[in-house]
């Protein structure tokens, strides 16, 4: 029993660890852009750093097909592993890039792909951490395992948001939020030292233990068999995430760099406390979705979600910008988005299970969630309206609603319990 609490809290480590470097280089927008993007006005500088922030995107889902065959072949810990390395060398490989200044392009372009190494390797680890906690924890508490599993995410955004801060309140060490990324990769070396202690699921063993042709199948044959779960989890995949990087990365910091209608300072305080009710609501969804109906907790929190963005918008046409409806609405994502994350991993049977999640998360990613700031920073040009900006945020929860409505009334096997 020990081992196995043991495997949770290694997991819980890994995610904080990953999640730190992951949001640390989104918070770190504006220096990264002035480090590298110089010499152009503060909204065209955000603008070429989203575009980075969403072209790197497109390394994701080659990590996915390759950690993902690893997955489903060798185990999830296996791919936790090899990614971990990976992703230690890309963060902290960020911190030692010359600045536009000294380097040019050439910055940007190694900018770039570190930024691409390390998404690959976040699809092999934060992945397979969910469907890992997922199988190893059983039906009664796993909603509730991956309701912890984000709210540890959320411990590693807050570490990121806090050591960010303090690098730009010291003004004359203007190169101090390298030393953001240093710490990161050290933290990933660490990681790495307590994977030895990680034991498989039970159900990836069983899986193991049966001829299954499907193992072996190509990544292609497998998209094309299971074409419409893997179209639906890669919509709600992607939505979801949008959501995330809309509500926390994006919109404070819109609103008060480019927008103009908050200050700086206010978007800098709200920040910490939009992702403590992110996590707070990972934790409380969690354990509702495995106590009442999943389905109907989702649905409930979604259509809320969906009437205070039109609540928000309307008031933003009025030159109003309601910090608590921002709170409502961040406290509101992880009701629908944790259970949601279980119902899509029960989509596919185990032993494909790795690719068919991992992929369909990262193509979802790639065309609609990472995408989301830079597409909304181009709504902004073009129009100049911020309600327009809102307007993209509830298209997106609008394709979700659909696309989670049409999970629910299909028949098909929950391959969790089979």
């Amino acid at each position: 029993m020990h081992k196995e609490y043991g495997s949770y809290i290694i997991a819980v480590l890994a995610t904080i660890v990953r999640y730190y470097d992951y949001a640390l280089f989104g918070l770190s927008a504006s220096v990264i852009a002035k480090t590298f993007m110089p010499g152009v006005a503060d909204s065209d500088q955000m603008l070429l750093f989203f575009a980075v922030f969403s072209l790197a995107v497109i390394a994701r889902p080659l990590g996915s097909v390759v950690y993902g065959k690893i997955g489903d072949k060798a185990g999830r810990i296996t791919s936790m592993k090899l990614s971990t390395i990976i992703a230690a060398i890309s963060t902290g490989a960020i911190a030692l890039i010359p600045s536009f200044a000294s380097w040019g392009i050439f910055s940007v372009i190694l900018l770039t792909l570190c930024r691409m190494m390390f998404l690959m390797s976040l699809a092999g680890e934060i992945d397979a951490i969910k469907i890992f906690v997922a199988e190893k924890i059983g039906k009664k508490r796993r909603n509730f395992a991956i309701g912890i599993v984000t709210f540890s995410s959320q411990l590693g955004v807050i570490l990121a948001s806090f050591m960010y801060h303090i690098a730009i309140s010291i003004e004359n060490l203007g190169a101090l939020w390298r030393l953001n990324f240093v710490l990161g990769g050290l933290l990933g070396c660490v990681v790495i030292m307590f994977r030895g202690y990680l034991k498989e699921s039970q159900a990836f063993l069983n899986s193991q233990s049966k001829i299954n042709p499907e193992v072996n199948s190509s990544i292609i044959g497998l998209i094309i068999e299971n074409r419409l779960k893997f179209f639906l989890s890669m919509m709600a995949n992607g939505m979801l995430g949008g959501g995330y990087h809309f509500l926390i990365i994006f919109l404070g910091t819109f609103a008060a760099s480019v927008a103009g209608v908050i200050t700086k300072s206010q978007a800098a305080s709200s920040n910490v406390t939009l992702i403590a009710l992110y996590a707070i609501g990972a934790i409380i969804s969690g354990y509702l979705a495995d106590k009442i109906t999943a389905a109907k907790q989702i649905l409930f929190a979604l259509s809320l979600t969906i009437v205070c963005t039109i609540i928000m918008e309307f008031w933003i046409t009025q030159g109003v910008f309601s910090f608590s409806l921002h709170k409502v609405l961040v406290f509101l994502v992880p009701f629908y988005s944790v259970p949601c994350i279980v119902k899509l991993q029960s989509l596919f049977p185990t032993g494909i299970r790795m690719r068919m999640y991992s992929l369909s998360h990262s193509i979802g990613s790639m065309i609609f969630s990472s995408t989301t700031p830079f597409i909304c920073m181009l709504i902004w040009r073009h129009t100049g309206m911020f309600s327009m900006v809102l307007g993209y945020f509830l298209l997106q929860l609008s394709m979700l609603f659909f696309a989670l409505v049409y999970i629910g009334k299909m028949k098909y096997s929950n391959f969790f319990e089979t």
